[in-house]
């Protein structure tokens, strides 16, 4: 019986390591899109930059929302025109019950946090609530000056079966000193509750992500030692 259980084990550790391949899903915009004015603040006007790392989807939209309005991953940026100072804006379109939202700065700080390139974001990081906190990013409330950063997303998988089972990810966004805002890129990393490293770049994925691979080749590498002859 060795010899079956041995190639049902190898087999499966090979199965294992191909059924979830770890991969950094990065999406740059050739044409990045800008925020235009924002009269509704975004409550009965769709006017902003819509997108979905998960999907791949990102769009410039005028006062219609999009048809899907809500659904895993998507997220909606604006420059919110309805008040005496202009406000930049991101909302969550994917459900905060399913674990869809954005790393907030700190439990006293619930606005979104901003992060420079090299940031680790994952299970510790910043505050993370879906839901907790508010949209802001600035000039009046929130934490981002003008220039390129990024916003810490959290994106249900839509496989998952609670609000736990969220891949890590980012929006690479420059804040333009009328408080528009452009969408340069986003990425996640497709491995459950893995951590990804912000760049301007395509990242690679972190250590972490690969165990499941490993684990394959430990395998194979094991299975290779008990076949080889003496």
């Amino acid at each position: 019986m060795r010899a079956p259980l041995s190639s049902l084990a190898f087999a499966a550790l090979l199965a294992a390591s191909a059924a979830a391949p770890a991969a950094v899903v990065y999406t740059p915009l050739s044409t990045p899109l800008t925020t235009a004015p924002n009269p509704g603040g975004g409550c009965c006007d769709g006017t902003g930059v819509w997108f979905n790392p998960l999907t791949g989807y990102a769009e410039e939209r005028g006062f219609l929302f999009p048809g899907t309005l809500f659904e895993d991953g998507k997220f909606f940026l604006l420059l919110d025109t309805s008040q005496a100072t202009p406000e930049a804006l991101i909302y969550t379109q994917g459900f905060f019950s399913r674990g869809n939202g954005v790393i907030y700065a700190s439990s006293t700080n619930l606005n979104p946090a901003a992060f420079g390139v090299g940031a680790t974001l994952g299970p510790g990081v910043g505050y993370q609530s879906p839901g907790a906190g508010y949209a802001d990013l600035g000039p009046v409330f929130g934490n981002f000056t003008r220039g390129r950063s990024f916003i810490g997303l959290t994106l249900r998988d839509p496989s998952g079966s609670s609000a736990s089972d969220v891949f890590y990810g980012f929006a690479d966004i420059t804040v333009n000193k009328d408080y528009s805002v452009t969408l340069n890129a986003f990425a996640y990393e497709n491995v459950r509750g893995a951590s990804i490293t912000t760049s301007f770049a395509a990242p690679v994925p972190e250590p972490a992500s690969w165990g499941l691979m490993g684990l394959g080749l430990a395998g194979v590498a094991a299975f290779a030692r008990r076949r080889r002859p003496g």
